[in-house]
């Protein structure tokens, strides 16, 4: 089954390839005619709605010269257009929202329908038959109506979160973009920590940064365009979005999951366009606030297993929306200006005690806080050569909460019936300073997570005719987020704590205190863009055209704080209160700008070929000026048919080549490694010896070269003497590096089968290739004759030999360190592996290493210096490389079933969606920085993704109750998945030699005995044996990603009850429910599973402490929590 499937994706390739060369010519002659013809009109638009039709007399005969006028109710904008010969209408270029749509003629009396509620991208069908006037007592035959539950002009293929399910579906984040993933198709990003509980006492690792924040229809995570009206909206360093509004201020969320449209660029993934709200005719307003506490939530299992009390919580969310008519005593905005604001502020409280000791006198150079008490004070521990001095515990108490403040403003003006613009206003602050715990760390030097961020954006629509319109988008905006220190970017000082107390002595704080700032991970950066877009959409007969030009510019200016204000290290207080560093190290040249300016161009043309059959098809150019990628052109085509002309079924299909956007911190990782210059008293050699300066020597330079705390400054002769460019890893960027590329396919039906319930069917094909991947590309190169380096340097001796009498030796160089250097396949003492041994031949010491060593540090070391000849650049080490190489294979048949919100007389109404998904998905690398176990060979790598779940389920729903139920609304979120694979590795060791610690231990046992465990079940026995660690030199069996992980199962609740003070004026609280019945769902988050080879010396107390932990998952989802709120509606 693997060989064929596997068959028929090289199959599926090498046509798709093929067949989109053709296909671009093929729409180039199609664009090229179509444009030539005056038979043209509008393509179909993501961000507004169409409504079209056809106007009748009630024996079926065309009414040509119709008038057809939509209005938007909440504004009273209206829109006319006449029916062309055929009687046929269509109005283009409409917000989404609710209208009124009214048919006139002579002789006819109007019709009109009311309540057609419209969402972003949907084409609304809507005919109508008109009656002789003198037929009805009414000249107005007014009609309630929706809007067709099955769309058969769409041709895209995705979802949208409508305005009531944002506001009622349970959100435990309250994030507008954490709805999508109650749509089919949508996966978390891997490594995800996305949805787990906090654990005392831990400190997990996060999601890297590159790896994006969720997965469209097998897309990397990292490939989504994100928008905001339509709007750039990403972080280009990061794969994130830039800014998220409050979910009280977003009217809609949509996702599409393949948009077989031209119109869109930046993505090989999908795009999500979140939609915020607007003004009205009347003056509306809410205020709100969400509250939770720890005491209303269940501990954690991670917790309870140790016995440990519940993290505290306390978190505070309150804000208001308002918005209306713009009136002021000089002009009356009403029906034509309009205004809609939105601000929301969240505060989640938190702690951190500071319990450390500090010297009980002070350095007038740098003054420490005092010590809280002097009981316990004590003379410090020191070694030789290093002065000691009294300290006594610092203990304090800081807050480090996290607070967020959100705000939009929103103003919509019509100038005229046929122009009208909208100015969008956003504001994002955050200062984070959660999980950030204290110890040994001074409050000044705790980090602080920041993220701002404004933009400001104005939309044009200026309708010249009802056959062309034109839309115009200016935005700029800017990002600044940062990890820094909240005592600025004074010197770090770090001073070694030699408590005399023993270890078992609770009051022993032995370690590190930090103080002044703290850099280590610290980095700031900017961003700005301004961006500018123009859509001109014409409308005319049975073909359409849309074309466009989408034009960014994107500065982004990343700042490397790690030790860029001087960090002086002390080897005790002592030495501390002398001014008497024994270490100083500062880096320079921290900060690089990339600059990279974007242009896409479009044209699509939308051909009505039958009444039933609508033809989409379009061509995309784009080019980002940061990569030497001109040729970039992605044709799309696609169909929708109404087999039956009913109006209730259509068959979609659709392909299309799509291209990525280029993540600058790939890119700007090999500019700042390329001049980062490092000033480090511990990498000082000694002119004659060529060895590292001593102790005692370091010491000596430091007292007479450097005055604490003056830090250098970059033109300093000890920079321009000492400074030096990192030699130990460099990354460069391959000749031939292009935009990621994606080759979607998709063939689908939609089928409304009663009343509104609406089933839909959809199979996706996603080819990624271009994946942006790294490789080492200064890795020792095997000679020819050998299988393994294990082979090789088992071969022979290698010389050891001192180059010159004071030189260091260049293999091993110890004061025991013989003249050559061997390697053998076991040890020289057979009850340590990791020992050292050592021959004497022919007068000649020999030093000699075990290849099979457990644990030695040493024997990898002096191994990988042996082949350092083998490098294709001996004078340096580790090059990575980044390179276009990398692949994915998507194939994912999702199901769907839906009704939509209808209220029954009987007071129960309900909506819900359900999707299914059945997928599989191929990768070789987790991000765009990975590397393959041999260098550059990802072909070997392919195995299933880390967002491989095969089943995944989400039911979201919204059941209004009848007033003998107490008219309760309640809603909920049901997310079922099976388990994705994870990783084994054997803790970052380099066995293999290619300088890349991802290596994978040799298995020989049965591959599907790899699944997880939970707490408390017994080893497999057969894996004990199964797993062995890799002889050094030789590259581990064991397939990528083989272990199945836990799946997943989440049951949030949301629950309130509307109270109706007067006609205007409601009351509304709310009770969410999240992980309803406290389940425990266990995960490996972002932690490494780690193989661990245990050698023979290993005590029992070691070999239990793996048994019990290997393939155990470390993390819980998050246990049951409730949010209280409250919404004042006027």
């Amino acid at each position: 089954m693997l060989k064929f499937a596997r068959t028929m994706n090289r199959l599926a390739s090498r046509l798709f390839l093929k067949g989109t060369r053709l296909l671009i010519s093929l729409l180039i002659v199609f664009s090229i005619s179509a444009a030539l013809s005056s038979r043209v009109a509008h393509a179909q638009d993501l961000d507004v709605v169409t409504i079209q039709g056809r106007v009748t007399d009630q024996n079926g005969a065309i009414i040509p010269g119709a008038t057809v006028t939509a209005v938007l109710v909440k504004t009273n904008i209206e829109r006319k257009v006449v029916a062309n010969d055929e009687g046929r209408y269509k109005i283009i270029q409409l917000d989404p929202g609710e209208y009124t749509v009214r048919a006139s003629s002579s002789g006819f009396a109007t019709e009109e329908k009311t309540n057609i509620a419209t969402v972003a991208g949907q084409n609304v069908q809507l005919d109508f038959t008109l009656r002789p006037a003198g037929v009805t007592a009414s000249q107005v035959v007014v009609e309630e109506s929706d809007a067709p539950p099955v769309d058969t002009s769409r041709t895209v293929v995705g979802g949208t979160v409508t305005t009531q399910e944002v506001e009622a579906l349970p959100n435990t984040t309250r994030s507008p973009l954490d709805l999508i993933f109650t749509l089919g198709g949508v996966t978390e990003e891997p490594l995800s920590t996305r949805d787990l509980a906090e654990d005392r006492n831990t400190n997990p690792n996060q999601t890297p940064e590159e790896a994006g924040t969720f997965s469209l229809s097998g897309g990397p995570a990292s490939s989504n365009n994100i928008t905001i009206d339509g709007l750039d909206n990403n972080d280009d360093r990061a794969a994130r979005e830039r800014f998220q509004p409050s979910v009280e201020g977003v009217e809609e969320v949509q996702v599409i999951r393949n948009q077989f449209s031209a119109e869109y660029g930046r993505a090989s993934g999908g795009r999500i366009n979140i939609r915020t709200r607007g003004g009205s005719n009347r003056y509306r307003g809410r205020v709100f606030d969400f509250y939770r506490n720890d005491f209303f939530n269940a501990n954690t299992p991670h917790n309870k297993a140790l016995g440990l009390p519940r993290l505290p919580l306390e978190e505070h969310d309150p804000g208001f929306t308002f918005g209306g008519p713009v009136r002021l005593p000089f002009y009356n905005g009403r029906k034509r200006t309009f205004f809609f604001t939105s601000y929301e502020y969240d505060t989640l409280l938190d702690a951190t005690t500071i319990d450390t000791l500090v010297p009980v006198q002070q350095n007038a150079l740098y003054p420490l806080p005092q010590p809280t008490t002097l009981n316990g004070r004590r003379t410090e521990d020191t070694s030789t050569g290093v002065l000691a001095a009294e300290i006594a515990p610092f203990i304090q108490a800081v807050s480090t909460p996290s607070k967020t403040h959100t705000l939009t403003a929103r103003i919509d003006h019509k100038f005229t019936d046929l122009h009208n613009g909208t100015i969008l206003f956003q504001l994002g602050r955050q200062n984070n300073l959660r999980q950030f715990s204290g110890g040994n760390r001074l409050a000044e030097a705790l980090l602080g997570k920041t993220r701002d961020t404004d933009a400001i954006s104005y939309s044009d629509n200026f309708v010249f005719s009802t056959k062309v319109v034109n839309q115009t988008r200016v935005q700029w905006s800017r990002l600044t987020p940062a990890v820094e220190a909240t005592g600025g970017l004074k010197p770090v000082v770090l001073i070694t704590l030699n408590d005399p107390l023993p270890s078992t002595d609770p009051s022993e704080r032995s370690g590190t205190l930090v103080a002044g700032t703290s850099t280590s991970g610290a980095t700031d950066r900017r961003e700005a863009r301004i961006q500018l877009q123009d859509i001109l959409s014409v409308l005319h007969g049975k073909h359409s055209l849309k074309f466009g030009a989408d034009v960014q510019h994107i500065k982004s200016t990343f700042i490397d704080l790690t030790d860029a204000s001087g960090t002086f290290t002390f080897a005790s207080a002592g030495d501390f209160l002398a001014s008497a560093p024994s270490r100083f190290r500062q880096n320079f040249q921290t900060e690089s700008t990339q600059r990279n300016n974007y242009f896409g161009l479009f044209i699509q043309d939308e051909w009505r070929v039958r009444s039933n059959l609508l033809l989409s098809y379009g061509l995309r150019y784009e080019v980002e000026t940061i990569l030497g990628d001109h040729n970039n052109f992605g044709p799309r085509i696609a169909l929708a048919y109404d087999p039956f002309k009913s109006s209730k079924t259509v068959i979609r299909a659709g392909a299309g080549l799509f291209y990525n956007r280029v993540l600058l911190r790939t890119v700007d990782d090999f500019t700042l490694g390329q001049q980062q210059l490092l000033f480090d008293t511990n990498a000082l050699t000694d002119p004659v010896t060529h060895q590292v300066l001593t102790t005692t020597q370091r010491r000596a330079f430091i007292a007479a070269n450097l005055h604490f705390p003056e830090a250098l400054t970059a033109d300093s002769p000890l920079i321009k003497q000492f400074g030096s460019l990192n030699t130990n890893f460099s990354r460069r960027l391959d000749p031939t590096l292009r935009i990621p590329e994606s080759y979607q396919a998709n063939i689908g039906v939609e089928r409304q089968i009663s009343g509104q319930y609406v089933l839909e069917a959809n199979y996706t094909y996603n080819r990624g290739i271009h994946l942006w991947r790294e490789f080492n590309a200064n890795a020792p190169i095997l000679p020819k004759g050998f299988q393994s380096f294990t082979q090789y340097l088992l071969s022979r001796d290698f010389p050891n030999f001192r180059p010159c009498v004071n030189c260091p030796r260049p293999l091993y160089d110890v004061s025991t360190a013989g003249e050559l250097v061997r390697f053998q396949s076991s040890s020289t003492d057979p009850a340590n592996p990791n020992a050292i041994g050592r021959a004497l031949e022919f007068g000649v010491p020999i030093s000699i290493f075990n290849l099979n060593s457990f644990s030695s540090t040493t024997t990898l070391g002096v191994a990988l210096d042996a082949l350092n000849a083998l490098r294709p650049d001996p004078s340096q080490t580790e090059i990575e490389q980044l390179a276009s190489i990398g692949n994915s294979f998507y194939h994912g048949l999702t199901l769907e079933l839906r009704r939509r919100f209808h209220r029954s007389k009987n007071g129960f109404s309900y909506s819900f969606h359900a999707a299914y998904t059945l997928s599989r998905l191929i990768d070789d690398g987790i991000v765009n920085t990975s590397d393959a176990l041999r260098p550059g060979d990802f072909r070997a790598e392919r195995s299933r993704s880390l967002l491989d779940r095969r089943h995944r389920f989400v039911f979201s729903g919204t059941f209004d109750t009848p007033a003998y139920l107490g008219k309760l609304q309640i809603s909920s979120v049901l997310r079922l998945a099976s388990g994705s694979p994870f990783n084994i590795s054997i803790g970052g060791v380099d066995r293999n030699l290619d300088d890349i610690g991802n290596d994978r231990p040799i298995f020989t046992g049965d591959l599907s005995l790899l699944h997880f465990r939970h707490p408390g079940d017994a080893l497999d026995p057969q894996l004990l044996t199964a797993f062995t660690l890799p002889t050094i030199g030789q590259t581990g069996n064991l397939p990528r990603n083989a272990g199945i992980g836990p799946g997943v199962f989440l049951f949030d609740l949301n629950i309130t009850r509307e109270f109706r003070l007067t006609e205007r004026l409601r009351l509304r609280p709310v009770v969410e429910i999240d992980n309803v019945l406290n389940k425990t769902v266990l995960s490996f988050g972002s932690e490494f599973i780690n193989f661990t080879g245990l050698s023979p010396t290993a005590t029992a107390a070691q070999r239990q402490a793996f048994i019990d932990s290997f393939l155990i998952p470390t993390r819980t989802l998050r246990p049951r929590q409730i949010r209280i709120g409250v919404r004042f509606d006027f």
